[in-house]
Formats: structure tokens, C-alpha cells, sequence
């Protein structure tokens, strides 16, 4: 009788198998689903490693998913209900963590964001009020995260019952394998990998580094200048991704005519060199006193340019045109701390605006403070030429026809026209206007971009960390003043400095302007553009960290300003070959 019972409930488990192995794959291919549409840029990364013909790596990175994904499915269908839970909960928590950062920065969680949330930790209640639909985004992903993982059911194979509980500890290998690809790629690497995991290796990896780093502590008292304010107002204008050899005061180039009929106000330094080829380390450069002797101390430690400016007694305003466009609601982008922002008298950004009139409406912000009475300093952040390039401009209003796609599958021709385009609409015309409509007697204008671009097939424009492209670090370096001894005194800098000078030698010039002495100028920075640049000054541009939490020595890369970078498709445009700026 009982060996009858036992070939019953053989039998049974046999006909209900197919029903419980299909039952494992759905929820296989729920569990799937689920961490894949968290997971932002899979798509996009994936293609650009294709086009840019990156086997190995690409490799890489399908095989960083595969460990990721039968991980995952390790914790959800674990055979034991304790440990399934704690990494329900574990894996939840990094997972609407990264989702509600999304939606509230439009980024993925790095290293520097963690700084910046630790450094913040004191305004979480704030931050939860503030971001009422990021918190509850977080609270849905949540809890259908822990639902996939705790409802999934656990497969009845025998073997899998007695010895799964063995790999409990299996989830925890996706993080430190992503851990060490943060290590080797200086923060870098944890584009678009699963989100269940990567927070947790980019909180993991960043803490440790902290803990491990020396505690650096920002001066907090800055000396008063030794003598009187050179000009009542000081602009620093950083665009986005303008090349410095896309930025010309020849008479009939292609590139910024009408510029070019408005220089007896402006200074010409020519092509310079950017502190980093990424927007937030050369951003945080010029804010934060970056020294090009010294870049981790100088940062980590030199006060900001507006404790500068605060202590010489000029109001303070930022204005940032980027925030909307990268849907960034915290406006706190390019490393900037709460502790830094507590120094800006008036913080402005713009919601609602096309993205082809931002700098319009950031250069009326310009005017309108120095319409003012009394000293202000002005940091303003344009969109420029921000990829995708055809968006920062009207179709109505574009010099350079373009045909066909005008995204990344475009020829280099097209994409060259429509960035072209962008300049002309969001450099030449806005700075033609703002020179023809306001009195800059009082007033000194510094004028660079974050960065350059590159202009190669399937490949990025800029930021990259190993071997980049000489031309992510080539930006423009112009100043612009009525005034007349500042004027004359830039002039014979410039004429000396030509093609030599650098983003290092902006902050140092600004603090000369506001009255402080050369030697606390050279003590804390170095020369300023009214100097001759030390040799090392213009030799190259920084990629990667700067802070020192991955390396204490900066990468450094080569650049010749003396040398035309300029594509061939740029110089076949009617009046470019007749420019000093890109000669041979």
C-alpha cells in the first residue's frame, strides 16, 4: 500500500513538472524585465560599443550583465525564506534608490553624487518635501521589487532545495565586480549596469575611498584684498562644448562673423587649453581654485571663487542654463555642495524654456544684474553646444543647410553644419547682442567653455578618461571690456600669451580684478592672464578624477595650441581657409 502511495506522488510531481517549470520561466522572464527597465542606457550603450567596434569591451560589459542577471535570480529564487528577504530588501533598496535619483537629477547614481547626498544628509527632510513624487517613485519601485523577488517561486528540483541556500551569499559578487570596475576606471565604468547592484558598489566603493582619503577642509577665511576693485563687475561666462577653433575674430569666417565685427571691445587670447575635458571637473576647476601645480590640494582645499568675491564685497549670483535641459530639479550639478551654494547671493535657473532660447534668457539675467547698482560677480553656466546639436537651435534660423539625419548616424560633414549652427545661434548672435546693448565700461567679461568636442565616427565628443582626443580640451579664451586700462593691459597679455593660456589662469585673473595681491593670487593659484603662463600652464588638459578619491596623480593629456585641429569638412566652408585662428 505504501510503495503504491509513493509511485502516486512520483507520478503526480511528474505530470505537474512542465507546469512548474514553466511557472520558473515567467517569473525568469518577469525578474528579467523588472531589471532591465530599471536599468537606464542598456540600448545606447550597447550601440556606441558596436559603432565604435569595442569587441573586448563590449564583451565586458554583456558579461557584467550575465553575472548580474543569474545573480539576481539566485536571490529571488532562493530556497530559503530568510535569506531571500534580506536581499528582497537589500537589492529593493539599491534599485528605487538609483530610480528616484534618476528622476529627480536625470543621472545615474556616481561616486561624486554620493559625496554630495552625504555632504546633504542634514536636509533629507527638506530634500523629501521638496521631491514629493521622487519620493514616492521610491516607494513604488520598492515595493514591486521586493514583491518580484519575495513572490518568485522556488524551483523544485531536489538539488536546488538541499544546496541553494549555499550561494546565499552569490548576490553580493555583481558588486564587488562592478566595485573594482569603478576602482579601475577612476569612478568611471557603471554606465547603464543593473541598478540592483551598481548603487550599492558605487556607495560601497565611494565610503571606503573616504574613509581611507585624508579629511580635506575647505579654508573658510579668505583675506581682504590689498587694494581696490579693478572694475565694478566681473562676468565669468562658461559656455558648453564650444572649440576653441570654432570660435573666430578673422573678419569674413564662416564660424562667428559677426563677432568679428565687434572687437574693438574684445581681447583674443586664442585657443586654450580647458582644466578637464568633462563640464563638471573643469566647472569645479574654476570655481574651486583649481591650481594646475597642485589640482587635488588646491581643490579639496582653496576657497571657492566666491568666498573670493563675498570678502572683496561684490554681490554673488550663478546662473545656470544647463538644470532644465538635464532635468537636474536639486540645480545642484558639477560637484556644487550646499556649502558652496550658501555663498551665492542669487542662484537662478529656468524651467519651462525651449531649450534653443536658454542662453538668450541667461544673457538677459547678465544684463539685468549689471543693470544693478554696486559690484556683483557673475558665474553663468550657457547651454551652448550641447549634443544633440540641432536642439540648441531653431530650423528656421540655420546658416548651414543640413541634410538628412542630424543625429549620431549622420556624416561628419552634417554633424560639423549643425553644430556650426548651434555656435552661430547660441555664440555669435547672443555675444554680437550683448555688446551692441550693454555698457561695459565698468565691466570685464571672461569668456571660455567647459570643454571642446571631438568630432569622431561613433565615437563620444568628450569626457573621455583614457587617451582623448586632443580636441576635447581645445576652448576658447576670450575677454571683453571698455575699460580702458583693462583693456589696454589684456591686450599686451594677449599679444604676449597668444595660444598659450589655460582655464588655470582664469580664477587668478578674476581675483587681480577684485583687488587681491599677486602673491596670495600666486600662493593659492598661480599666474593670471595678465602674466606670462609658466610653461606647464597650457602643456595639456586633465581627464578623470581631480579630487584624489581614485588617484593622487592627475592624467594629464597633450595639447598643442600652436597646431591646426581643425576637420577638413570645417575648413572647406566658404572664408575658413583665410583664418589666422586655424592656419596651418
Amino acid at each position: 500500500m505504501a510503495s503504491t502511495s509513493s509511485r502516486d506522488r512520483d507520478n503526480l510531481n511528474t505530470q505537474q513538472q512542465p507546469a512548474r517549470i514553466t511557472t520558473i520561466l515567467v517569473w525568469a522572464a518577469l525578474l528579467t524585465a523588472f531589471m532591465a527597465v530599471t536599468t537606464n542606457g542598456f540600448s545606447d550603450r550597447a550601440t556606441l560599443l558596436v559603432a565604435q567596434e569595442r569587441v573586448g569591451t563590449l564583451v565586458l560589459y554583456l558579461g557584467v550583465w550575465a553575472v548580474c542577471w543569474v545573480c539576481f535570480l539566485v536571490a529571488a529564487m532562493q530556497p530559503n525564506r530568510i535569506v531571500r528577504w534580506v536581499w528582497a530588501c537589500i537589492l529593493s533598496l539599491s534599485v528605487a534608490a538609483s530610480q528616484a535619483y534618476f528622476l529627480v537629477s536625470g543621472s545615474d547614481l556616481g561616486p561624486f553624487d554620493v559625496l554630495s547626498l552625504k555632504a546633504a544628509s542634514h536636509e533629507l527632510g527638506r530634500a523629501m518635501a521638496q521631491f514629493v513624487s521622487a519620493a514616492i517613485w521610491f516607494g513604488c519601485v520598492f515595493a514591486g521589487s521586493l514583491a518580484v523577488i519575495v513572490l518568485a517561486p522556488t524551483p523544485g528540483f531536489r538539488l536546488w532545495r538541499s544546496h541553494g541556500t549555499k550561494l546565499a551569499w552569490m548576490p553580493a559578487l555583481p558588486v564587488a565586480l562592478i566595485g573594482a570596475i569603478l576602482i579601475m576606471k577612476e569612478g568611471g565604468g557603471s554606465h547603464a549596469l543593473p541598478q540592483h547592484f551598481t548603487p550599492l558598489a558605487v556607495t560601497a566603493v565611494t565610503l571606503t575611498k573616504t574613509a581611507m582619503q585624508p579629511k580635506a577642509t575647505r579654508a573658510q577665511q579668505v583675506a581682504k584684498p590689498a587694494g581696490k576693485p579693478a572694475v565694478r563687475n566681473i562676468v565669468m561666462l562658461v559656455d558648453e562644448s564650444i572649440r576653441g577653433d570654432y570660435v573666430d575674430l578673422t573678419p569674413g569666417n564662416p564660424f562667428t562673423p559677426l563677432l568679428a565685427k565687434r572687437t574693438s571691445d574684445i581681447v583674443n587670447f586664442g585657443a586654450s587649453a580647458s582644466g578637464g575635458n568633462c563640464s563638471h571637473y573643469s566647472n569645479a576647476l574654476l570655481r574651486l581654485g583649481g591650481s594646475r601645480r597642485d589640482i587635488v590640494n588646491s581643490v579639496n582645499h582653496n576657497p571657492t571663487i566666491w568666498q573670493f568675491a563675498k570678502q572683496a564685497g561684490y554681490r554673488t549670483v550663478f546662473i545656470d542654463a544647463q538644470a532644465s535641459v538635464n532635468k537636474n530639479r536639486s540645480r545642484l550639478q558639477n560637484f556644487m555642495t550646499p556649502g558652496e551654494v550658501k555663498d551665492i547671493d542669487r542662484f537662478v535657473t529656468f524651467d519651462d524654456v525651449a531649450t534653443p532660447d536658454l542662453d538668450h534668457e541667461l544673457m538677459n539675467v547678465v544684463k539685468q544684474e549689471l543693470a544693478q547698482a554696486g559690484p556683483v560677480f557673475i558665474y553663468a553656466n550657457k547651454n551652448g553646444a550641447h549634443f544633440p546639436y540641432h536642439h540648441g537651435y531653431p530650423a528656421h534660423d540655420a546658416p548651414f543647410k543640413v541634410d538628412g539625419p542630424q543625429d549620431w548616424s549622420a556624416s561628419k560633414a552634417a554633424i560639423i553644419k549643425s553644430y556650426l549652427n548651434n555656435i552661430r545661434w547660441n555664440v555669435d548672435r547672443l555675444l554680437a547682442d550683448f555688446l551692441d546693448t550693454t555698457n561695459l565700461t565698468n565691466t570685464v567679461v571672461l569668456y571660455t567653455s567647459d570643454h571642446g568636442q571631438a568630432f569622431n565616427p561613433g565615437g563620444i565628443t568628450h569626457c573621455s578618461v583614457d587617451n582623448p582626443d586632443p580636441r576635447e580640451g581645445l576652448v576658447p579664451m576670450l575677454a571683453m571690456t571698455s575699460h580702458p586700462a583693462v583693456l589696454s593691459r589684456l591686450k599686451s597679455s594677449a599679444e604676449k600669451s597668444w595660444a598659450k593660456t589655460s582655464h588655470f589662469q582664469i580664477a587668478p585673473t578674476i581675483l587681480g580684478l577684485m583687488g587681491y595681491s599677486s602673491q596670495t593670487i600666486a600662493r593659492s593659484h598661480g599666474p593670471s592672464l595678465f602674466e606670462a603662463p609658466a610653461p606647464e600652464i597650457s602643456s595639456g588638459f586633465s581627464s578623470g578624477d581631480i579630487f584624489g578619491l581614485f588617484r593622487q596623480d592627475v592624467r594629464w593629456n597633450d595639447l598643442d595650441l600652436t597646431k591646426s585641429y581643425l576637420e577638413p569638412e570645417a575648413r572647406q566652408l566658404p572664408g575658413a581657409r583665410h583664418s589666422a585662428q586655424v592656419a596651418d
